[in-house]
């Protein structure tokens, strides 16, 4: 008598849905992690435990977030995360870099004027944009499930935050490491302020280059022509000196057409011939020491000379091999003016026009780069420009404007970085560890190639520099005075600098001695590289920090001036562990931008997709390096995502009758003992990953055990006993003891990649006593390790398995069979696996009808395939000789009848 079965089967069931809808799930499950607090609650249950501090370096508050924010944000809370799954005190405080001209040039878009408002009135706007940036940023970031407390942040424009920042002013004021002086910096026309080396990017730009013939007008080469070579025509007006080289051999090269004679560097000669177009030419050698001294007439200005001298950084590589010097717009010319007692002359203002000084009509209030074409112009007119050609070359740019910068001799405040150097280094060198390894030397490379600092910054929106003038317009900086100054700053607040007289800082013996405030602002690097003594000091944690993490731009940027502001502070370098990432493009490996249009929305992502997707994304890269984010890619992660998904799936459901209490099996079989070596091996494996950063190989192990381990072998041969066995079997709640274990250790190991997923998962796992989330839940401990014997012949297990599979798809493939369980595998059985024929149930882990061994200790291990005749058990569908009257086998019967 046939009956129907069907119902008799032991079918999995869940609640964990097969689709994820992470877009709808998400932000519910972090409503619920912040009404109850879930990271504060953790963060008190390690609190006794070791620490582990990741310091956040500081976004700018401007703006949504972009992709590299996200990829940021997401490595440091999969780090953060996992040091909370181990147990350690790992808090993690976010903070914002709120400073700088961003804002300011923000503000002035809403048709503010920061020259005419009041200072203060233009500092609270700015203020107020900042803050409201800042809470539209935390919103994002807890879009991406970043696991912090949202009101505990660090933000550089608070009160307590510019507190320690002057403090830190202070201590360098105290070892003598800050100083005003006159020479040139980068200046930012756009800016209308100076910057410092980390606030440069280059970019390739088309300029104008000239080739300036200047006569000699006494000594031995009177009438002959100095000719120098620059990428800067506008520069010209303000020549002083013309330098050549002790090291370089000169010529004066005859023009028989003109009678014009010409001096270049010998080695040079041919090549400017050529490109000068002479066609009749006398070169002769010159004495070098003979033009020295020599006078010439000025290029532009006819009642001026200029003198010929040594230069110490001129060479025949390019150009003529004598250098134009425009005292204050070059490092190197404004060293050579000062040591020929000359002041640079530097007839240009603050938004980059000459100024009156330079007595031209035609350049006065002309942009400097404007007036190339003047000057070209005048050159070739009065027969000094020998050549113009346009160039493409690397030229310095203002990081924030994205214009290009000049070298201009202003005064500025600098942080002299020589005295500190070694200390700096020696940190480096003896506490720092950096992923990449080769960062290392990079980031010594930078702090010993470094310049003074340049500190101070022509603009409103910062924290002020606390220094003074007396009445002779002398600088006036001494510790005592600074420190004074501070405490009257702490209790008025910084604003108060911008508004109040002098005398309301100064002590009482200096008040009313006319003395005046600096009115620059400190440079925003040095603001975020304050953070770290923020905090130790505010926050109450201890340096040097474990880990920063940043993209590989922040080594001249953060890491460079928060270890010479920690090194200055106290001492202490500012971290132990440096992690750099790359940038992150589009899919065809392209920088997004917003003219481009090729920019990836995280948050649009994270409201499609989930951000369980951009999340696992960021594992799954090589962050290192730079990497690739789009469409395509966010589909190749949702497959993989998608697997994740369904294998805890069917754990989750084929658990729904288990009871850890009561249904836990304390003995296996040896294939059940083997999955759990092996898990024990992954985990540890996956846990050295995240150990070492390298989460794009955590994501890879896990990957690689769910298919090879999971799926294609454990979870696929236990069906027919989850399904068909009855349910209190021994065997049943064996394999169910296995999938319990699985289950914990992929939550275990995806908690910090995929948190939201994964709360769904404990939400819906059959447990009792829960906590109120899994990110509350301690690591499982899961040691199940077997001897070297028992696992070298279960990994041969694996290759005899291998060569079983092989032969049966060969069988289906020529028709012989359409399904294992249909097949008779003969086996003649080599010495290697002799072990084989005594494994229990081999023909259920082989998933086929029955193994007979035809043939042992042979050569070599030989398979092949007989289909099985016989009546299919219409529950189990296993092929029988015999079968009950009711059409099942008697395995079925005994279960069915159990029921």
């Amino acid at each position: 008598m046939n009956k129907n079965f069907k119902d008799t089967l032991l079918i999995g069931k869940t609640d964990f849905d097969m689709k994820a809808d992470l877009k709808t799930k998400e932000p519910n499950i972090q409503n619920e992690w912040k009404t109850k607090d879930i990271y504060k609650r953790r963060l008190k249950n390690n609190s006794k435990n070791k620490s582990f501090i990741l310091h956040d370096g500081p976004p700018y508050a401007n703006g949504d977030i972009h992709a590299g924010h996200a990829l940021n944000k997401i490595l440091k809370d999969i780090i953060v995360r996992w040091k909370m799954n181990i147990g350690l005190s790992s808090e993690f405080i976010m903070g914002w870099d709120t400073h700088g001209l961003p804002i300011e040039t923000a503000i002035q878009k809403t048709g503010v004027n920061r020259k005419e408002i009041d200072p203060v009135e233009f500092r609270k706007l700015c203020e107020k944009y900042a803050l409201e940036q800042v809470e539209k940023q935390k919103l994002q970031f807890e879009r991406l499930g970043i696991f912090t407390d949202y009101e505990k942040v660090y933000i550089t424009l608070k009160q307590e935050f510019e507190n320690y920042e002057l403090k830190l002013f202070a201590e360098s004021v105290k070892k003598g490491l800050v100083y005003r002086g006159y020479k040139p910096v980068y200046w930012s026309p756009s800016s209308e302020s100076a910057l410092a080396e980390a606030e440069i990017e280059y970019q390739d730009v088309r300029s104008a280059s000239i080739f300036v013939a200047m006569n000699v007008i006494s000594g031995a080469y009177k009438d002959s022509n100095v000719v120098i070579w620059t990428t800067t025509p506008w520069t010209i007006p303000t020549n002083q000196l013309v330098a050549i080289s002790k090291e370089v051999e000169y010529v004066s090269i005859l023009n028989k057409e003109t009678n014009q004679k010409y001096i270049v560097a010998k080695n040079l000669a041919s090549n400017l011939i050529e490109k000068w177009e002479f066609k009749d030419t006398q070169i002769s050698d010159i004495d070098s020491q003979k033009l020295i001294n020599s006078d010439y007439q000025h290029a532009w200005f006819k009642d001026k000379v200029g003198k010929v001298v040594w230069g110490h950084h001129v060479t025949d590589a390019s150009g003529t091999g004598l250098v134009h010097v425009a005292g204050g717009f070059g490092e190197d010319d404004f060293i050579i003016v000062k040591e020929h007692g000359i002041d640079p002359f530097v007839p240009i203002d603050n938004s980059g026009k000459f100024t009156k000084e330079i007595e031209d009509e035609r350049l006065i209030g002309v942009f400097y780069d404007d007036s190339s074409k003047i000057v070209g112009i005048d050159l070739k007119e009065n027969n000094k420009l020998l050549k113009l050609e346009f160039i493409k070359h690397s030229y310095p740019h203002d990081w924030r404007t994205k214009k290009p910068v000049m070298y201009r001799a202003t005064h500025q405040w600098f942080v002299n970085i020589d005295k500190v150097k070694d200390e700096i280094d020696n940190a480096i060198v003896k506490n720092v560890t950096t992923k990449p390894d080769w960062s290392k030397e990079r980031l010594r490379n930078i702090i010993k190639e470094r310049a003074d600092w340049t500190i101070s910054r022509q603009r409103i929106w910062g924290v002020p520099i606390i220094a003074f003038f007396d009445n002779d317009g002398n600088p006036v900086l001494n510790y005592k005075l600074i420190t004074h100054a501070i405490s009257v700053i702490e209790k008025l607040g910084t604003n108060s600098w911008f508004v109040e007289p002098a005398d309301t800082f100064l002590p009482n013996e200096l008040k009313g001695k006319g003395y005046t405030k600096e009115k620059d602002i400190l440079d925003v690097w040095f603001d975020s590289g304050s953070s770290n003594i923020v905090m130790r000091e505010v926050f109450g944690l201890k340096a040097p920090f474990d880990v920063y993490l940043e993209g590989n731009d922040q080594y001249r940027g953060w890491f460079n001036s928060s270890m010479i502001n920690s090194i200055i502070y106290d001492g202490k370098p500012a971290y132990k562990h440096l992690i750099t990432h790359g940038m992150t493009n589009d899919e065809k490996g392209k920088k997004m931008s917003k003219s481009l249009g090729n920019g990836v929305d995280p948050i649009k992502i994270c409201d499609t997709m989930g951000a369980d997707i951009l999340r696992l994304w960021v594992s799954s890269t090589n962050y290192t390096d730079d990497q690739k984010l789009g469409d395509n890619i966010l589909k190749q992660v949702s497959e993989s995502y998608r697997k994740l998904r369904n294998t805890m799936r069917f754990l989750l459901s084929n658990l729904s009758d288990f009871n850890e209490k009561t249904d836990y099996q304390s003995t296996l079989e040896d294939v059940d003992k083997y999955a759990l070596a092996n898990l024990t091996k992954s985990k540890h494996s996956i846990h050295e990953a995240y150990e070492s950063y390298s989460f794009n190989n955590v994501f890879k192990q896990i990957n690689n055990y769910v298919i090879n381990d999971l799926s294609s072998f454990y979870l696929d041969f236990i069906k027919d006993i989850l399904y068909i066995d009855g349910q209190n079997s021994k065997r049943r709640r064996q394999v169910q003891t296995v999938l319990f274990e699985q289950l914990w250790m992929l939550i275990d190991v995806l908690k910090p990649l995929i948190p939201h997923t994964i709360e769904e998962v404990y939400t819906n796992i059959n447990v009792k006593n829960k906590e109120d989330s899994i990110h509350l839940v301690d690591m499982r401990k899961q040691e199940f390790k077997q001897n070297d014997k028992f696992m070298n012949n279960w990994n041969l297990f694996e290759e005899f398995r291998d060569n079983v599979n092989g032969a049966l798809e060969t069988a289906r493939q020529s028709g012989l069979i359409k399904k294992g369980f249909e097949a008779i595998v003969n086996v003649e059985l080599s010495d290697k696996f002799n072990f084989i024929k005594d494994t229990k149930d081999l023909h259920q882990i082989l998933i086929v009808n029955k193994i007979v061994f035809t043939k042992q200790n042979v050569d070599e291990l030989k398979i092949s395939i007989d289909k099985k005749e016989g009546q299919k058990c219409v529950r189990c569908w296993a092929i029988f000789d015999n079968l009950t009257d009711d059409s099942i086998c008697e395995r079925c019967d005994e279960v069915v009848k159990g029921m």
